[in-house]
């Protein structure tokens, strides 16, 4: 199991640390995932067999409202 933290910008409520979470939980492979609104972050806790931080950045950045890095 791998874990990441990956800053995220553009959380300005408990619905978009809501909504975040559930981009990255769509991700095939991510176990868990706790979005921090003061910390602007994910922890993420993922299988790198089949899923890895880019895709996990990637799944967020689409979303166009939210940028992760």
């Amino acid at each position: 199991m791998d874990k990441v933290n990956i800053k995220i910008e553009g959380m300005t409520c408990g619905h978009c640390q809501k909504s975040v979470n559930k981009l990255i939980t769509a991700v095939e492979g991510v176990n868990a995932c706790d979005v921090s609104l003061e910390k602007g972050e994910a922890s993420v806790e993922f299988d790198g067999a089949k899923t890895s931080k880019e895709a996990i950045v990637k799944a967020v950045n689409d979303s166009e409202i939210y940028k992760a890095n």
